[in-house]
């Protein structure tokens, strides 16, 4: 999903219709960040929650990927205001994340604010395999994004309002994905725990931050041995 037409607009276009809710999203497990080192940021958009991990976090150095080059240079912008000392830890890709190349072992924290819904369940398994090949072991991954709430009325009107945002992402951005994806099996059956979950707005947003498990690193390993 290439965002360059809204881009201009995006920051005030989600708080018309969400407010404040969705920055929260993003900024949940924040504190969580403060002793990771190298992180991967997918589809950070402007730059917000890109902003407050340099803050929070003094050493961490990050790859910023994102698909739309107006995007970039707003979170380029955003961290340059910030000092020159902070856009020295960030490197901006403007890249489908689908093409991007790093080597194993590349990050401890990745990072995926509202950016998985944007795939099918075939395309997301790719997506999330590749993210967690780059991961360290005992990697930690945050992941943001809406969600169907449990129950038959709440159930409902989530629906609505995801499937509404779909709509809306297809006239101006031209993204095809219809419906939200499996995000969390898909993260789970590369051997990640969910380790802490948070939900607001009754069900429609998620946080969540994910832990990758010993296990599946004793068996990456005798994979590779």
């Amino acid at each position: 999903m290439n965002c360059d037409a809204i881009a201009p607009f995006y920051n005030a276009l989600e708080h018309l219709s969400f407010g404040n809710y969705l920055e929260r999203c993003r900024t949940t497990f924040l504190p969580e960040t403060t002793k990771s080192r190298s992180a991967i940021v997918c589809g950070g958009g402007d730059g917000r929650f890109l902003a407050h991990l340099l803050r929070v976090n003094s050493c961490v150095e990050v790859d910023f990927v994102e698909l739309s080059l107006r995007m970039v240079r707003l979170a380029k912008q955003r961290v340059a205001r910030m000092g020159p000392a902070f856009l020295t830890r960030v490197r901006f890709h403007v890249a489908d994340i689908r093409d991007f190349v790093r080597p194993p072992g590349s990050y401890d924290l990745i990072v995926t604010h509202f950016f998985l819904d944007c795939f099918s369940d075939p395309e997301l398994a790719d997506v999330v395999a590749r993210l967690s090949s780059w991961a360290t072991p005992g990697a930690r991954w945050i992941v943001s994004d809406f969600c169907e709430a449990r129950g038959p009325i709440a159930q409902v009107w989530t629906r609505l309002i995801v499937r509404s945002l779909y709509a809306a992402f297809k006239f101006t951005t031209g993204l095809r994905v219809t419906r939200l994806p499996d995000y969390a099996g898909a993260v789970a059956r590369e051997g990640y725990l969910l380790r802490l979950e948070r939900q607001t707005l009754k069900g429609l947003l998620r946080s969540s931050l994910w832990e990758q498990a010993a296990s599946s690193l004793t068996c990456r390993g005798r994979a590779r041995s």
